[in-house]
């Protein structure tokens, strides 16, 4: 686990963070080449305006050889204050993916570990994701719950 290193995602990175992402999509199922190509085109636009803006903080974790192997980031999201959110900060955390070579090495967990801290360092105090049946576990020994989210797709 120490060979891997794990760092703050840039620019240099965009298309590692295009790539990994693609995968997840993949791994969840999505078969739609079409729509998987305009999601890589727009998120590669995407990515190149949020990350120097720090609108969109992502972590990459390196493999010994240098190869960016897993990724994950975040946004904060305002929502109106409320009594269990009284700054109405949201931190989401999407794009959670690791090579299948390179699970079981705790990468996932690092990832979301150092996210979390940077969040709470940040004063976020109310966490969001969206869990696979495989991130699930992860996320529930990291203190996350289902909740009763519903969504509309148009």
């Amino acid at each position: 686990m120490s060979a891997y290193n794990l760092r703050l995602a840039t620019l240099d990175d965009v298309v590692d963070l295009v790539r990994l992402r693609r995968l997840m999509f993949e791994s969840m199922g999505i078969t739609d080449v079409a729509a998987l190509d305009r999601a890589d085109v727009a998120c590669e636009a995407y990515f190149r305006q949020a990350l120097p803006a720090g609108v969109y903080r992502g972590w990459v974790a390196q493999a010994p050889d240098g190869r960016v192997v897993a990724s994950a980031g975040y946004v904060i999201d305002r929502h109106p204050p409320g009594p269990w959110n009284p700054t109405g900060r949201i931190g989401y955390i999407m794009n959670l993916y690791v090579e299948p070579a390179h699970r079981r090495r705790s990468l996932a967990r690092r990832i979301m570990e150092t996210i979390l801290a940077h969040l709470r360092a940040a004063g976020v105090c109310a966490f969001s994701l969206h869990a696979t049946n495989v991130g699930r576990p992860l996320y529930e020994s990291l203190g996350f719950a289902a909740s009763n989210e519903m969504r509309l797709r148009e």
